[in-house]
């Protein structure tokens, strides 16, 4: 999957000015957040299917994919509070 480029995060504030006026560069960031979390998703899915896997051959224990998944939505609570 390619990357995508750097870009801001959109405020709420922000998405609820571009919902009464969008602009092209607005739309453009909006659509840029919607794929990335689109992306997101997946990714958590992903890592979901590794931990039940896991967790069907080992009972207990630190599983790293539990450990990345955690990260993953602390860095994405802390993205959105901006």
């Amino acid at each position: 999957m390619k990357k995508l480029p750097e870009f801001r995060p959109i405020t709420r504030n922000e998405m609820r000015r571009m919902w009464a006026e969008p602009r092209a560069e607005d739309v453009r960031r909006l659509t840029l957040e919607v794929e990335r979390y689109r992306r997101v998703i997946l990714e958590i899915d992903s890592l979901y299917k590794t931990i039940h896997a896991a967790w069907r051959q080992e009972v207990g224990g630190e599983l790293v994919a539990l450990h990345l998944m955690k990260v993953m939505m602390s860095d994405e609570r802390e993205r959105a509070e901006l």
